[in-house]
C-alpha cells in the first residue's frame, strides 16, 4: 500500500490485515516503486496525490517497467472532481475508491480486484503492497 496519510494508511492495513491480508505499508510512493521492483504482491493499493511522485506518475513508471502492478492497481482518491483525475482514470480503466469510503466498499473493491488476479494468475496470493485496495472501475 502506498499512501502518503498514515491514519489512512493504518486504517486500510488493519481492515485487510483483519480480511487476513498479508499487507504492507510505505508512506512514500519512491520506496513503494522500489519495493514493487523487490518482490511479487498481487495488489497495490495506491493514493493519487501524492508528494514526490503522485499516482499517474507511479503508474507510468509501472507500465513502463513492464511490471505485472500495473495491472494489479487500485487506486484511492479525494479528488474525483478534478478533470485530470478523471481523465487518467477512465482512459486507463483502472479500480479506484472515492475517500471517505465505507469499510465495506475497501473489501469489496480489494476482493473484485483480487479476484481479477486470481483468474489471470492462479500462483496469486493475498499478498498487499499498501495504498488501498477494494475499489470501482473507472468506465
Amino acid at each position: 500500500m502506498v499512501e502518503d496519510e498514515p491514519t489512512v494508511a493504518q486504517l486500510i492495513v488493519d481492515v485487510l490485515r483483519e480480511e487476513g491480508d498479508q499487507v504492507e505499508a510505505v508512506l512514500d510512493s519512491q520506496e513503494g516503486l522500489a519495493r514493487l521492483s523487490r518482490g511479487r504482491y498481487d495488489l497495490v493499493i495506491c493514493d493519487l496525490r501524492m508528494p514526490r511522485l503522485d499516482g499517474p506518475t507511479f503508474y507510468e513508471a509501472l507500465v513502463r517497467a513492464g511490471s505485472p502492478a500495473r495491472n494489479r492497481i487500485l487506486f484511492i482518491t479525494g479528488d474525483v472532481l478534478a478533470p485530470r483525475t478523471t481523465e487518467f482514470l477512465e482512459s486507463h480503466g483502472l479500480p479506484f475508491l472515492v475517500k471517505p469510503f465505507l469499510v465495506e466498499e475497501l473489501k469489496l473493491a480489494v476482493n473484485r480486484l483480487l479476484a481479477s488476479v486470481a483468474r489471470d494468475d492462479p500462483r496469486a496470493e493475498r499478498a498487499v503492497a499498501f495504498d488501498a485496495r477494494r475499489a470501482g472501475t473507472a468506465t
